[in-house]
């Protein structure tokens, strides 16, 4: 019964410290965007999009693949993590460096290459923690990583304040990811001091082992690349700075977004890679519906609730000058849907071992979507970025469906997903009809209708939650 309390309390934890990162995010948001000029907004987009380009490059994998490898019955964890560790800090260092250089061949301005080079140490750094929170992931401990990120945003936002207050420019704003970034890093490492000490080693038979079984999701990576930030890269490229910003800030909410299936995935995983390599076939198809059903129950009153409060939360977020970035965002957010079907399926497909076929299914749509971008951009603009990219995550989301689909033999039930448009629907009419004096309390009470409805055609329970937890933590009868 302890183990099972455990579980839940530190599961609970990570959200409400996801929560809490997600929250002080939308802060940092908040105050580049009004302190910032449009153009100037633009710019720290453009350099942190091509940063994060290099920072998705170097993770090569890994962090999957350290997943799966530690989660393996008698694995040697200490020193695969610590040869994790130290493949992932001295290839990012070449990487980076690589970044540094190679932004001076882009027509960009002087600033952004500047923030660049600075940028390039702050995602090293940020590099190296990101991939221990496969540690956690592991030992279903993830309200540690949770806390960790918490104290990185917060110290951020105080730095940027500071900066803000010195009436410092773009470069400044992006050089505080650095310190931020080493006190995750060395948070992280203390938090792992329970289960394993952090140590880089050098041995050379598992760094071959960890490329061979990375390397497939390393190129599935590098196309899902093309088309993830080649958006804004090539509208930075293709159009002005002012479009970058509005597009940028709009997008950045995506990104928050995709946090969630991530952090349930990243729970689920190693659970989900242990019942199928023991051929635990009947576990394995309940975890993978009961998954697709929490996804759905939580992306489509997004989805739905974004078409009424959009235009308030981006005027809200960002500030009036960004109020088109509302009427983008009720168009790009019909992405999400396609991020959280990709995300549940995209890390079952690593726990499958299909990513070499569907290697061909990211080639696919990352030529597809780079050219559309190419074709779209310079005619439309933002919306030529809009449309590719809620083509490219639906596409992405079909194909990881009929992989894992095809591969497992396990079809989900649409019972749950039509409870949960129903609820949405009559939380939608709940907000077109109530005007209420803040976006945030329209947020909170569409929340509570939609959760009441879905509650009063059960398409959810406390019971059916429980059975997300792995059975190990389960009580055992006495």
């Amino acid at each position: 019964m302890i183990q099972a309390k455990t579980f839940a309390g530190n599961f609970f934890v990570q959200v409400l410290g996801k929560i809490g990162s997600l929250l002080v995010g939308l802060v940092v948001i908040a105050i580049l965007t009004r302190y910032l000029s449009t153009s100037d907004f633009g710019s720290y987009t453009t350099a942190i999009t091509y940063l994060q380009f290099f920072g998705v490059i170097v993770d090569f994998g890994l962090t999957l693949t350290l997943i799966v490898m530690i989660s393996e019955p008698d694995a040697q964890e200490e020193k695969i993590v610590g040869n994790f560790f130290a493949m992932r800090m001295l290839s990012g260092g070449i990487l980076f460096a690589l970044a540094a250089i190679l932004v001076f061949f882009f027509p960009w301005s002087a600033s952004i290459q500047q923030a660049v080079l600075v940028g390039a140490i702050a995602y090293w750094i940020m590099g190296g923690a990101s991939l221990l929170t496969g540690i956690f992931q592991k030992h279903a401990c993830m309200w540690r990583p949770a806390v960790a990120e918490l104290i990185n945003r917060t110290i951020l936002v105080i730095i940027i304040l500071l900066f803000v207050w010195l009436r410092l420019g773009v470069i400044s704003m992006v050089a505080s990811l650095i310190l931020s970034n080493i006190v995750w890093l060395v948070a992280m490492i203390f938090f792992a001091k329970p289960f394993l000490r952090i140590k880089p080693r050098f041995d050379f038979t598992i760094w071959k082992q960890a490329a061979l079984r990375s390397w497939p999701i390393a190129v599935s990576i590098l196309f899902n690349l093309l088309y993830l930030k080649g958006d804004i890269i090539l509208l930075s490229l293709l159009r002005t700075q002012e479009e970058v910003a509005m597009y940028g800030v709009t997008y950045r909410i995506l990104d928050i977004l995709t946090a969630i299936p991530t952090m349930f995935m990243g729970l689920l995983l190693p659970t989900m890679v242990t019942a199928w390599t023991q051929k635990r076939t009947e576990d394995f198809n309940r975890m993978l519906r009961r998954s697709f059903d929490i996804f759905m129950i939580a992306v489509i009153p997004i989805l739905i609730g974004v078409q009424a409060t959009g235009t308030a939360l981006m005027t809200f977020v960002a500030g009036d000058q960004y109020v088109i970035s509302g009427t983008i965002l009720r168009y790009l957010i019909i992405a999400i849907l396609g991020v959280f079907i990709g995300t549940l399926y995209g890390h079952i497909v690593v726990a499958l071992q299909k990513q070499k076929l569907m290697m061909w299914g990211y080639a696919s749509v990352a030529i597809l979507s780079v050219a559309g971008y190419l074709w779209f951009i310079p005619l439309y603009g933002v919306w030529g970025a809009v449309g590719v990219t809620i083509f490219s995550e639906c596409a992405i989301a079909l194909l990881t469906f009929l992989v894992v689909t095809f591969s497992s033999r396990c079809f989900p039930c649409l019972i749950k997903t039509g409870k949960a448009l129903f609820a949405s629907l009559v939380m939608y009419l709940f907000l077109t009809h109530f005007h209420s004096f803040h976006v945030l309390t329209d947020i909170t009470l569409g929340a509570l209708v939609y959760l009441a409805v879905l509650f009063a055609v059960k398409g959810i329970s406390t019971t059916e939650i429980k059975t997300l937890i792995p059975s190990r933590f389960l009580p055992t009868k006495r």
